[in-house]
């Protein structure tokens, strides 16, 4: 049995963040979860999970993600950020807790109703794939182009720091590659 934690991590219901500050605040106990949002406290039972789903979203600031499904189709959104939706530093380590000990409790209990996923959705991360791809001839043809054509030493700059650029952008693209994986096998880099 563990004691009841509470992580001050921001969070939305129903994607109801929109125009408004996140409530921040959410409680894990050996068999619930508790939030309190617009001063109604809401507590739903572990067993009444049917998927959470990791993922890391976002260009300039990125805001990790850790969505509940309750069997009623609610969904509590926990976030890496601070209320306003910005990055915070000091709520990282308080959201990786909390998703580490989410997982914990439902690795241990008899939750094998619970789909555990991760990444973006198939057609966005076929979208990144096709952006990496368009990126790498694009930076190879205007090189190559630069150096064989025009004699411009540009060419091999071209060259390398397109392919620098598309080779940290298709790492990001795999590392959020759509799959599933087990509570007990974290998905460590969508837990920046």
């Amino acid at each position: 049995m563990q004691a009841p934690r509470t992580y001050n991590v921001c969070f939305s219901v129903n994607g109801g963040h929109v125009f408004r500050r996140l409530d921040q605040g959410v409680t894990l106990g050996d068999d619930g979860i508790a939030w309190t949002m617009d001063d109604r406290t809401t507590e739903m039972p572990l067993g009444n999970i049917v998927a959470v789903h990791l993922k890391s979203g976002g260009q300039s600031a990125v805001v990790d993600q850790c969505a509940i499904t309750f069997a009623d189709d609610e969904v509590l959104c926990i976030v890496n950020s601070d209320p306003g939706g910005f990055t915070d530093r000091e709520r990282v380590p308080i959201y990786r807790d909390f998703v580490r000990d989410l997982h914990d409790r439902l690795a241990a209990g008899p939750y094998t109703q619970v789909r555990f996923t991760a990444g973006v959705s198939l057609w966005r991360y076929r979208a990144m794939l096709a952006a990496t791809i368009v990126l790498a001839v694009l930076c190879a043809g205007f090189g190559l182009v630069a150096l064989a054509i025009f004699g411009d030493l540009k060419g091999p700059a071209i060259l390398l720091l397109g392919g620098y650029a598309c080779w940290k952008h298709g790492r990001t693209t795999l590392a959020k590659a759509p799959r599933a994986y087990a509570p007990d096998h974290l998905p460590e880099e969508l837990l920046t």
